[in-house]
């Protein structure tokens, strides 16, 4: 099972989920997500309950919530006795992803690509996903690669999404057979050319 990495604290639709990442003060020491963990492109898992198996996602966007920004009056107390007689201000320190689902995998393992029936709750668990398990999800019925999610994706606005979906098929590359590597180039040059060279008037 994958590094616990946070909890959803906010959805801004049935797709977009806002994860609060563990802090030092929240998990055991050598439990500390470390950015790397929660990287721009990578895949995560939110559950959904026992009952209801899991939310597929990718981290597409990240924000630092940082409550001395714009305080430029004298500190009552240095950051080390805040540590002790106000614990829960450093704790409003935290670093935050955006989360865009991208399928679900039911109890009984079932695979499900685009748009999940279900959402998931606050205070849901993330965590990261495993090697295996991305290869899993991608997986076809024919042993090829399979990316029915992926108009998902570009259909948003948000002006990080083609640069995040680059990054998670760079990613992916390094996870699949040579086979499945050489149906992926051929979605990898066909998003290039819609993100540098479509815009610039070229022709494919």
């Amino acid at each position: 099972m994958g590094l616990s990495l946070g909890k959803v604290v906010k959805a801004d639709s049935h797709i977009h989920y806002l994860c609060q990442i563990y802090g030092r003060h929240e998990v055991k020491a050598d439990s500390v997500p470390q950015p790397h963990h929660y990287a721009l492109g990578n895949f995560v898992q939110i559950g959904l309950g026992g009952e209801n198996g899991l939310i597929i996602g990718l981290i597409y966007d990240t924000m630092l919530l940082n409550p001395d920004f714009g305080n430029l009056g004298p500190r009552l107390s240095p950051e080390h006795e805040l540590k002790i007689f106000a614990p829960d201000y450093l704790n409003e320190r935290a670093v935050l992803v955006r989360i865009a689902a991208v399928g679900h995998v039911a109890p009984s393992g079932e695979i499900f690509q685009g748009v999940p029936r279900l959402a998931a709750s606050s205070d849901a668990e993330v965590r990261e996903m495993s090697p295996a398990q991305i290869r899993e999800f991608h997986r076809g019925s024919d042993g090829g690669l399979h990316l029915a999610y992926l108009p998902v994706l570009l259909r948003q606005t948000d002006p990080l999404i083609y640069d995040m979906v680059q990054m998670m098929l760079g990613q992916l590359a390094g996870l699949l057979s040579e086979a499945q590597r050489a149906e992926l180039d051929v979605i990898s040059d066909e998003l290039l050319w819609r993100t540098q060279i479509g815009p610039l008037g070229g022709t494919q």
